[in-house]
């Protein structure tokens, strides 16, 4: 009969040992979702001030490259576009002049065949208002609520998991302990 309760508490701890990596074996990986077919832009934001930056972005679908014909007042700032297949995801910055007057403004891609537009507004600038001074702080920076400390074991499902197989292999490696001391024949003195 200890035989038994010795082989099947063996039995539940490498179950329990197992627990966690079946969990996670089944879960199905994750896909990105497929990205929009068909030529596309737009510029953001759609009205800027004088001096400030404005991004056109869109997909060219195309096999070859794409241009932006951009106007008059405005000066290319960076391009961070990305070539993949099927075609180029468009994503350059723009920044218009400090002497750009305001009015409407139009960016056209120039895609194969396809020229599709858009516009972005000149406002003029916001008057600003002088910046009172504040008397600076004694500290730079002031603690607020209590310290983050961070979590533990239990605070994280996988370690929780893990936590709980190693307690019970630990109690079923005491209780195999136990069976094979009550059996160890006794000392002669």
């Amino acid at each position: 009969m200890r035989i038994r309760h010795a082989f099947f508490a063996g039995l539940t701890a490498a179950a329990l040992a197992l627990l966690p990596a079946t969990a996670f074996a089944t879960e199905a990986p994750v896909e990105m979702p497929e990205k929009p077919k068909g030529t596309k832009f737009w510029v953001s934001p759609k009205a800027v001030e004088a001096g400030g930056k404005v991004t056109a972005q869109g997909r060219c679908v195309t096999p070859h490259g794409f241009s932006i014909v951009a106007p008059e007042g405005f000066t290319q700032v960076a391009d961070k576009s990305v070539k993949r297949a099927g075609g180029t995801d468009v994503k350059v910055t723009y920044k218009a002049l400090p002497g750009a007057k305001p009015g409407d403004y139009l960016f056209v891609l120039l895609c194969d065949t396809v020229e599709p537009s858009a516009t972005v507004k000149v406002v003029p600038a916001a008057k600003k208002e002088p910046v009172k001074k504040e008397a600076p702080k004694q500290v730079s920076k002031v603690p607020a609520g209590a310290p983050q400390t961070g979590g533990g074991p239990v605070d994280e499902p996988a370690s929780a998991g893990w936590l709980i197989a190693g307690l019970a292999g630990a109690g079923a490696a005491g209780a195999g302990g136990v069976v094979l001391m009550r059996r160890r024949p006794a000392s002669r003195s």
